[in-house]
């Protein structure tokens, strides 16, 4: 998948991702049922008069005829409401802007698409990274307070239905919680600079875990994130390391799909 095919997908899931709360907010006046009881999957703020007139139809524009000047008008109309909404927005939001904000500066600068897919995997990395260094107290490695313990207690809740097997693993993983989700999150900024491919794997995974949680209820953040890793990982790449095209042909499905999304 080369630079321009990369950012191809990207802005595809760019848009795509935009026009999630307005998916979310159409589906509860239509069919209210179909968002259940704890509200949107996907809950950023979209009321405004600005986000209805002007950031969605520049998202729906990108969407349709994608350009960099389309995907430009759309960022600094993401950007412009991420300002008037302050403060009252999500943290992945503001992790969100910093990567639109680099986008927005590239286009306008002329910059390289390979330069830019490459601050972009940095500063994801980076963002990653500050999220796992806060985690470096006494609290959360203290079984009593961390949070951890009622994620992990969450998520085994979620998944011991499906895989009742879990259930003998249980006391191990509550016990273990704090320094394995600390360490998962130390080892996805590692990987997407080290090994990208890997990291985008790993930080996938991740992010369906949080989506498994039934309180927790983080999933924006986490589909935030995975629209953004798309420009990251390299599916011939992938197939290649798996074994050959032939071992594994849904990957190689895969590579012919993106490649002819990409046109």
């Amino acid at each position: 998948m080369s630079e321009g095919h990369a950012l191809t997908v990207y802005g595809r899931l760019y848009c795509v991702h935009q026009l999630v709360p307005f998916l979310d907010a159409a589906l509860r006046l239509t069919c209210p049922g179909m968002i259940g009881l704890a509200g949107p999957y996907d809950a950023r703020p979209i009321s405004s008069a600005f986000d209805c007139m002007v950031r969605l139809p520049l998202t729906a524009i990108a969407l349709v005829r994608l350009s960099s000047g389309s995907l430009l008008a759309a960022h600094v109309g993401s950007l412009a409401s991420f300002i008037i909404w302050m403060p009252m927005v999500w943290d992945h939001m503001g992790w969100a802007a910093v990567i639109e904000a680099t986008f927005v500066t590239f286009v306008l600068l002329g910059g390289c698409r390979k330069r830019l897919l490459q601050t972009a995997r940095a500063q994801m990395a980076c963002l990653y990274l500050a999220a796992a260094f806060w985690k470096l107290t006494t609290s959360w490695y203290d079984g009593y307070y961390s949070c951890s313990t009622v994620l992990m207690s969450e998520l085994l809740a979620g998944l011991e239905g499906v895989v009742p097997q879990l259930a003998a693993l249980s006391d191990v993983m509550l016990f273990s919680a704090p320094v394995l989700v600390a360490g998962i999150e130390f080892a996805v900024p590692a990987l997407l600079l080290m090994q990208p491919r890997h990291g985008v794997l790993l930080a996938l995974v991740f992010h369906q875990t949080i989506n498994l949680m039934p309180t927790t209820y983080a999933g924006g953040f986490s589909i935030a994130m995975c629209a953004r890793l798309g420009a990251q990982v390299d599916i011939g790449q992938v197939d290649d390391a798996a074994g050959g095209p032939h071992r594994y042909w849904w990957r190689r499905r895969l590579q012919i799909v993106a490649a002819r999304d990409a046109y």
